[in-house]
């Protein structure tokens, strides 16, 4: 629901920063709730339900990731009116001097988790396990253990030694790419490193998102192209309102993306 990913993208939204919406079978959760997550979901076309969801996900506790999770746990609940879903966090999300997460919205899920590195949380069709990641904040990626195949989630956080390793396998490979360029003061991947780690796992698909403003002044869906031809993986670089069908990827090696793609470029 939004590809913004830096401060200066976020705040003047040049790309909507509202998470991604999954929906493996019958279960749909969140990823990542930021600004404007409620609003986009809301006024999706079809609308995207909250009181339908099963669970909302947070990566890490930035506001970009986080900001709307108090809230869309009040609407999982129907407006606080009945417990249900399940909140997996990060633990500083929840304790510590500085956390996000509202006790008051604590009474709304039926069930809150605390990511613990390599362990899985399951739900009814899928598990999803952590892998940490650094990035100043305790940080994790997500893989997705699915009956169709393995979604990975390769989240904010610097590139590093055997990080590629715990996204083995995965089919669709989903990597937040802020930078066209590396810099050695930035706890986020550079396009060239995003690469690597797509070269390395070698999906059917890699999809590129969470874009700052050197990837967007350089086209996103350009540089995708680009990397599709260099690499011979398929790259897509996902716009705001991307709907992506992640079994035509996952069950069997398509010929052509089954990809709705209403984002800007």
């Amino acid at each position: 629901m939004g590809t913004a990913g830096a401060r200066f993208v976020v705040a003047r939204q040049l790309r909507y920063s509202a998470g991604t919406w999954l929906q493996l079978g019958e279960t749909q959760v969140l990823l990542d709730p930021g600004p404007g997550t409620l609003t986009r979901a809301r006024r999706a076309r079809p609308p995207l339900a909250p009181e339908k969801l099963s669970g909302l996900l947070l990566s890490h506790k930035h506001l970009d990731h986080s900001t709307d999770v108090n809230i869309m746990l009040e609407a999982m609940a129907e407006g606080g009116r009945r417990r249900r879903g399940t909140l997996v966090a990060p633990a500083d999300a929840l304790e510590g001097d500085d956390p996000v997460v509202l006790r008051f919205v604590r009474s709304f899920p039926h069930r809150i988790e605390v990511w613990e590195e390599g362990t899985p949380v399951k739900f009814d069709e899928f598990t999803v396990t952590p892998v940490r990641h650094q990035h100043g904040v305790e940080t994790y990626g997500l893989v997705f253990e699915t009956p169709a195949g393995r979604l990975g989630f390769v989240v904010d956080g610097r590139m590093a030694q055997g990080l590629a390793d715990r996204y083995t396998g995965c089919h669709l490979l989903v990597l937040n790419t802020v930078r066209r360029d590396w810099a050695p003061d930035v706890d986020h991947l550079s396009l060239p490193e995003a690469l690597e780690l797509i070269q390395q796992v070698n999906p059917r698909l890699a999809v590129l998102t969470h874009f700052g403003m050197t990837m967007l002044r350089a086209g996103p869906r350009k540089l995708a192209a680009q990397a599709s031809e260099t690499l011979g993986i398929p790259v897509l670089a996902a716009g705001d309102g991307t709907i992506l069908d992640a079994s035509e990827w996952t069950c069997s090696p398509p010929d052509s993306a089954n990809v709705s793609n209403t984002g800007t470029s």
